[in-house]
């Protein structure tokens, strides 16, 4: 059961973190079809509780002129500074910097790496990497990996 205030109330300026997809809620739209694209701003409706475990927003997106359900979750206060994600799992990313453990090297700038995961903090919108190197797993800031050019 949900017993936390809302994040965000009707009227409020919120930004989309995720691509959102039609999830059959579009009768005119196919299932999966993309509906807003990550990073767009919309604009709070109102809110409600799905199943007492999730917030759900319902949030117009004028550029876009529809109206979207979004978990909280998945947006951010608009206001903040965006920063996309530029890496999902198992994509290939490149060192920005060195990267030592216990005083020795792991990695060296430039080096090409896996990334395991994408974390988006909801309170300051930065955006976090967890990395693989063999068997330990980092998690680094975004300005520390660059994409693999083609």
């Amino acid at each position: 059961m949900l017993i936390n205030r809302p994040r965000f109330e009707p009227g409020h300026e919120v930004r989309v973190i995720r691509n959102i997809r039609n999830d059959g809620s579009f009768q005119d739209r196919d299932k999966g079809e993309l509906l807003v694209t990550s990073g767009s701003i919309g604009i709070v409706r109102s809110y409600g509780d799905f199943l007492q475990s999730q917030r759900i927003y319902q949030v117009f997106i004028e550029a876009e002129n529809k109206v979207v359900g979004v978990r909280e979750s998945e947006v951010i206060d608009a206001a903040l500074p965006w920063v996309p994600c530029l890496f999902r799992s198992q994509d290939k990313a490149k060192l920005t910097c060195s990267l030592t453990m216990f005083g020795k090297p792991l990695a060296s700038k430039g080096d090409v790496i896996d990334v395991h995961r994408a974390y988006r903090n909801l309170d300051d919108g930065s955006v976090n990497y967890d990395v693989k190197f063999g068997e330990h797993i980092i998690r680094l800031e975004a300005s520390r990996l660059t994409p693999v050019e083609a």
